[in-house]
């Protein structure tokens, strides 16, 4: 059933644009891109605005418009799985010349050092499984309540909390598994040049 011209475009919009800023923030967690998160965002209304009277009720609009980009992130993700290929994001190049036009810390090395950890700790929670992924996002990247995070992805409060305890202790198992190996690494390091006597 297509939206009736005029007040059902006026409904969607005074009751999906509020979340725009909310979606887009989600979407950047995700995608960890400026450009990716604003495509996602951007097809997620388009999917909403094409679906609008499958809406039910208009106070779940939110968790219905994060199912939305959820279920398309996950399809994404799937799709390009499948395809072999590098985003030239990724490369070693564009991080460095993205490194090298950071501004707000002094010290080039503390700047590449806490870049570095935080595409550490992005790494890791893209390890999560997205029952855990996504209520840990809304939590702490979003500050979501239990109970608005209940309501969003329509699961039961107890889950949620759940949720966000196996992943946090998935997060904090592999960060201290790659500290136990950066570790590892300067202490070999340390005893190879004792050894040869540098």
């Amino acid at each position: 059933m297509p939206l009736k011209r005029g007040r059902d475009k006026k409904r969607f919009r005074e009751l999906t644009f509020p979340h725009l800023k909310f979606l887009y923030n989600l979407a950047l967690k995700y995608t960890g891109k400026n450009h990716s998160a604003e495509d996602l965002v951007q097809e997620t209304m388009y999917t909403a605005f094409k679906n609008f009277h499958q809406l039910r009720h208009d106070k779940k609009v939110k968790g219905w418009l994060v199912s939305i980009l959820r279920n398309i992130y996950l399809r994404e993700i799937e799709k390009n799985a499948r395809k072999d290929e590098v985003d030239i994001e990724d490369t070693p190049g564009m991080y460095m010349e993205r490194l090298r036009n950071l501004s707000g810390y002094a010290d080039p090395e503390e700047s590449f050092l806490r870049k570095t950890e935080a595409l550490e700790i992005q790494a890791i929670i893209d390890k999560l499984p997205e029952r855990y992924k996504t209520p840990l996002l809304l939590f702490y990247m979003q500050g979501a309540s239990y109970r608005e995070i209940s309501s969003v992805l329509n699961i039961p409060i107890g889950t949620v909390m759940s949720s966000i305890s196996r992943a946090k202790a998935f997060v904090k198992r592999e960060l201290l598994r790659l500290y136990e190996e950066k570790n590892m690494k300067v202490i070999n390091l340390y005893t190879i040049r004792k050894i040869e006597g540098k």
